[in-house]
């Protein structure tokens, strides 16, 4: 795994841990920020999706990641729509009872999808500070 990719991985686990504190940093803060406008604006169409992978198993959940980039066209906000997506999916996950292992695979495998699919994009925009300072208010 790259760097870039060990970003993504660790953006996963922070993000679907729900925990900020001070030691934060700035690219899990506003993928924190971000990802609240982005839930709250497409919340009816992410909850459909969480609802149609069920037991939220990597094959659903890649087939629906791989359905949200199939038209090629990346921005920060599709990116960040994925990590809203697997977070969603890893509550179900607890409110199915799953263990934290499942959790933490999901953060894994959010961070190796990105990193797959996205790094090229990623890196032509100077990598993760980007989405900072795109995203800075």
């Amino acid at each position: 795994m790259g760097k870039l990719g060990k970003t993504a991985w660790e953006l996963g686990r922070n993000f679907l841990n729900g925990k900020l504190n001070p030691q934060t940093s700035i690219y899990t803060k506003t993928l924190y920020r971000v990802g609240k406008q982005i839930d709250e604006k497409f919340e009816t169409a992410l909850n459909e999706m969480v609802n149609h992978v069920r037991q939220c198993d990597k094959e659903t959940i890649k087939a629906t990641l791989d359905a949200m980039f199939e038209d090629g066209l990346y921005s920060w906000g599709i990116i960040v729509m994925a990590y809203v997506f697997i977070r969603k999916c890893a509550q179900r996950s607890r409110e199915q009872g799953k263990d934290k292992d499942t959790i933490e695979q999901l953060a894994q495998f959010v961070g190796e999808y990105v990193e797959d699919r996205c790094t090229q994009w990623i890196e032509q925009r100077e990598g993760w500070s980007n989405i900072y300072k795109e995203h800075t208010q």
